[in-house]
């Protein structure tokens, strides 16, 4: 008889990844002692082997899911918990026919009594009662009347004497866009914009952050793509190629900026003017080995962190930033900030400086979690998540 829903034992994310990643071990163990058993030392036939690569690779996604900071995922992301349980239950529904599979294979083609035996019964069994488990508490988690928006959960303003992302920005990442739209006076525009206009036409509108002294300054050619979330302005960077953005992807990392006049800011809407100006404005690029130097811990004062001269991030890149005093930082990393390394990550003057760190940190080879990817709309190669339309992030 099948267990009612009510007997399911509750459980917690944490404690459903290490059961997930404790699983893949078992069964794991049990492919090599049954190929050690009816096979060894015969060659193992393909349809068995080919279950080890589809086992490592749920083993990466639960890995990378574990490396997120749930508390840190709650501030940024709608019903974190129970958004991360939807990702855990596909891996579980592969898991399970992985495991009903690779016992198939053993029952028709090497021992009929194992039909009877099940030797993989224990792994199942399991299995069926996690995803039950999970499913239960995804129902739960979104039922629960008391469930507070990110935005909520951010203080406004927030601690004076650390970098935080803005509720706003954070809202808009979950769509729900509170933006304000203004428009860019042609003093405001720079020479490579009244170019861009003379060649395409168009305007530039600015997206002003209603919660702080942030403003983002993008182009439109048609009344379809005036909306900052529809534009066809996409930005990229000569010091790194390998990513290009969308306006949208500055709004969701913006930082909080207080409004006060004492205050002085470069225009938010110098970001596309970093495009052009690479190599005159505080960006060298170099290959060295792979180093780093020591931040101090308040990245508001004196334009945030100092970086040396020799900073490197990876062994490709090395990046030196010339801040001015009067200058704050305006963006923050989201892929750090959720797996609890946001301390000095949250400091980058435009979107050049966080495209750098972007290539640097979390490029092809490892990417953030497949979670964080399809939240933030970012493309790898240009390909998205299904169920994300296009990118906001590209990372080539």
């Amino acid at each position: 008889m099948a267990m009612v829903e009510e007997d399911v034992l509750p459980i917690t994310i944490p404690e459903a990844l290490d059961s997930l990643t404790k699983l893949i071990g078992d069964v794991n163990r049990k492919n090599r002692t049954m190929i050690d058993y009816y096979i060894y030392p015969k060659e193992t036939p393909s349809e068995i082997e080919a279950y080890r690569p589809r086992l490592q690779v749920l083993f990466t996604r639960v890995e990378s899911l574990s490396a997120l900071d749930l508390p840190k995922l709650t501030l940024l992301v709608d019903d974190a918990a129970a958004f991360m349980s939807a990702f855990l239950l596909p891996i579980i529904d592969q898991l399970l026919n992985a495991v009903h599979g690779v016992q198939q294979i053993f029952i028709n083609h090497y021992d009929r009594d194992l039909e009877d035996r099940k030797p993989y019964n224990g792994v199942y069994t399991t299995l069926e009662y996690r995803e039950r488990q999970l499913k239960k508490f995804q129902a739960d988690q979104m039922r629960n009347p008391q469930r507070r928006l990110p935005e909520s959960l951010t203080p406004m303003p927030p601690n004076p004497t650390e970098p935080s992302f803005c509720r706003f920005a954070i809202a808009y990442m979950n769509h729900r866009d509170h933006g304000k739209l203004s428009q860019v006076m042609s003093e405001e525009l720079s020479s490579d914009d009244k170019e861009k206009l003379r060649n395409s036409g168009g305007a530039y509108l600015s997206w002003d952050c209603p919660g702080c002294a942030f403003k983002l300054k993008y182009h439109v050619v048609s009344s379809m793509t005036s909306n900052i979330q529809l534009t066809d302005d996409v930005r990229s960077h000569s010091s790194v190629p390998e990513i290009e953005y969308r306006p949208a992807w500055l709004v969701k990392c913006h930082l909080y900026q207080p409004k006060s006049k004492n205050v002085k800011y470069s225009p938010a809407w110098d970001d596309r003017r970093e495009s052009a100006t690479d190599s005159r404005r505080g960006g060298t690029v170099r290959r060295q080995s792979d180093t780093r130097s020591h931040r101090t811990s308040n990245p508001f004062f004196f334009g945030g962190p100092r970086r040396s001269q020799s900073e490197v991030i990876t062994n490709k890149y090395t990046t030196t930033h010339i801040r001015s005093k009067e200058t704050y930082a305006k963006y923050g990393c989201p892929f750090c900030f959720v797996t609890g390394r946001e301390h000095g990550h949250m400091d980058y003057r435009n979107g050049r400086e966080l495209a750098e760190h972007i290539a640097a940190r979390h490029h092809l080879g490892k990417p953030p979690s497949s979670l964080v990817l399809e939240k933030y709309m970012v493309g790898l190669n240009g390909r998205c998540a299904d169920n994300v339309r296009r990118w906001d992030l590209n990372v080539r």
